[in-house]
């Protein structure tokens, strides 16, 4: 009822052309306004009842690691977290016994980075974070591309594209995030600009890489860096938004120049498992 309410709050020009065009800002707003009155404890409750890492429960664990870190979530994001961190963990756990480092491009204040380590400890107990890499500016998004504007509507219903990140904005710093990973002394924290960054990683095997850099240029390099590195079985996970359609721009792109099979679920996430074939062409 209260989505409906929402929906017809719109004028009718304003529904015909949100039809052909997804509003990002619009969207968000919309969904914050929905999930304000509902019970999201509850919700999550019910979703991910009998999921555990480690024997501790994955909604409680996930949370530790939001709040340690000061990471924000949203009613509009918050299932999109949860849900897409619970697949992120899956394909974690199926890389461990594979040969080769992990890495998160994209790390933020390290809530994902933090769950990942501590799924690593609950298969192996000795984990101290070795073999973990965190890689991200720590000062926020570089400069957006024409891949990466979202539409914005006018006042007058026509629409324009604009940037959705503030550039070299962020409250956070190498030193801020290793301090949320005391347990695990032996991470890695690489903090630079994608790509040239990359040129400064160990040269390994990859066996696991979780991308979440919002925009087409970082993603691309990322692939191109990564790709060529993994493990025959290894995985790639690249972050899904509405927000952030150049990343997925940058991985359609990639994917389809290399004829790289992939799927994607149902928070956008692209996930790509480098097949055995693949390696030996490479």
């Amino acid at each position: 009822m209260v989505f409906k309410k929402l929906l017809a709050a719109l004028q009718p020009e304003q529904r015909t052309a949100a039809a052909a065009v997804e509003f990002p800002l619009e969207t968000e707003a919309l969904i914050n306004r929905l999930h304000d009155s509902a019970p999201l404890d509850e919700h999550l409750r019910i979703l991910f009842d009998g999921v555990t890492v480690g024997g501790e429960n994955y909604v409680d664990l996930y949370r530790r690691c939001l709040t340690g870190t000061g990471t924000p979530v949203t009613p509009f994001n918050v299932f999109h977290r949860f849900q897409s961190r619970r697949d992120l963990l899956q394909y974690f756990f199926a890389t461990l016994d594979l040969p080769g480092a992990r890495a998160e491009c994209g790390t933020y204040r390290g809530a994902t980075a933090l769950l990942l380590a501590h799924a690593w400890r609950s298969r192996q107990p000795a984990f101290a974070g070795d073999g973990l890499f965190l890689i991200d500016s720590f000062v926020g998004t570089s400069a957006s591309g024409e891949h990466d504007l979202i539409p914005v509507r006018n006042d007058d219903g026509t629409a324009r594209r604009e940037a959705f990140f503030p550039v070299a904005k962020a409250d956070i710093s190498p030193e801020l995030v290793r301090s949320y990973f005391r347990e695990f002394p032996g991470v890695n924290i690489c903090a630079g600009w994608i790509p040239p960054v990359l040129n400064t990683l160990p040269e390994s095997a990859w066996a696991f890489v979780h991308l979440d850099v919002t925009l087409y240029e970082p993603t691309l390099a990322a692939l191109e860096h990564f790709f060529p590195r993994l493990t025959p079985g290894g995985v790639i996970i690249c972050d899904g938004s509405i927000f952030c359609p150049g990343a997925k721009k940058a991985w359609d792109e990639f994917c389809t120049r290399r004829n790289l099979p992939f799927i994607v679920l149902g928070n956008r996430e692209s996930i790509l498992i480098k097949q055995p074939s693949v390696a030996a062409k490479r």
